[in-house]
């Protein structure tokens, strides 16, 4: 039988916990912060929407 130490069994949760967590606030991330494409014009100056 393996014996799972108590050190062992923390890291594997908080593994457990921190993926799906990272994978959610990235997708916050995205959904909150502005990025929109750059336009540029026939120069290359860039076009301001404002």
């Amino acid at each position: 039988m393996v014996n799972i130490g108590t050190m062992d069994l923390i890291a594997g949760i908080a593994i457990a916990i921190a993926v799906p967590a990272v994978f959610s606030f990235a997708r916050y991330l995205e959904k909150r912060v502005p990025h929109g494409e750059a336009r540029f014009d026939k120069d290359g100056k860039l076009i301001d929407d404002e």
